[in-house]
Order: C-alpha cells, then sequence, then structure tokens
C-alpha cells in the first residue's frame, strides 16, 4: 500500500538528494540511502530519477544563474542555495506545462525559508524572478 505523495513531497525529496549530492559527490542511489537513513523518509524512483535529471542539466542550469544572479558568481553562491535555484529553473523549464513558473519559484522560496537562511529567500526570488520577466515566462 502506497500513498500518493504530492508534488510538494516529491519536490522536498528531489532537493533533499540534489544537496547531498551536491555536498558529498555521491551518485543519486547513494544519496537515496543516505537519505532514507538520515530523514527516515522513502523516496521513489520517480524522485532519484528527477534529481538525475536535474543533475544532467547543471552545466545548462548554472549558465541561467551566472546570467540573473547580479550580486554573486555560481561558485560564491552556498551550495543549499544553489541546489534550490538548481531545482526551481529546472521545474520552470521542463515542468512548465505541469507547475506554472510562479508557484515554482513559491516553492523555491518555501524551501529556502525551511531550509536557508532568511535573507536567502530574497535572494533566490531575485534570481529567480529576474529570469521569469527577462524570458517572458512571467506571464
Amino acid at each position: 500500500m502506497s500513498e500518493k505523495l504530492t508534488r510538494r513531497e516529491i519536490r522536498e525529496g528531489v532537493f533533499l538528494l540534489l544537496y547531498q549530492n551536491e555536498v558529498t559527490g555521491s551518485t543519486i542511489d547513494e544519496c537515496a540511502e543516505a537519505c532514507k537513513e538520515a530523514y527516515e523518509m522513502s523516496l521513489t524512483g520517480e524522485m532519484t530519477k528527477e534529481a538525475q535529471a536535474v543533475i544532467d542539466k547543471y552545466e545548462e542550469l548554472d549558465a541561467i544563474i551566472a546570467k540573473y544572479s547580479e550580486k554573486r558568481e555560481v561558485s560564491r553562491i552556498p551550495k543549499i542555495n544553489k541546489t534550490i535555484l538548481r531545482l526551481a529553473l529546472y521545474e520552470i523549464n521542463y515542468y512548465g506545462n505541469m507547475i506554472p513558473p510562479k508557484g515554482a519559484v513559491n516553492e523555491a522560496i518555501e524551501l529556502a525559508k525551511k531550509y536557508s537562511d532568511k535573507q536567502d529567500s530574497s535572494f533566490i526570488n531575485g534570481v529567480l524572478g529576474n529570469y521569469l520577466k527577462q524570458t517572458g515566462k512571467d506571464a
């Protein structure tokens, strides 16, 4: 008996996998095992598949972050915030028909409020807001 996870629960699982990968450099499967133990969470194949899809787009996503982050180079953005930005940009660009871009931004801000410092949610909102405005995805 498996209960259906909400998109928010899936997103948070993907986020935790991505962050674990960013910090440790471990594979997604290794990260999934670590997250199961550390967070006592059940990770689905959907989460690991999505996390790997985001990782496969890091170069593209980091180029977007570099272009729209006016004050910080990508290498100087804390790993937690970079992970949140990458996931949000992935959702905006690859789940646009399922997740409205502004919804992806709001969810990124919620992740930042939960896992990052208070002022970081403003930075994340600024980068994503600039991206949406300049690409016309904020409509």
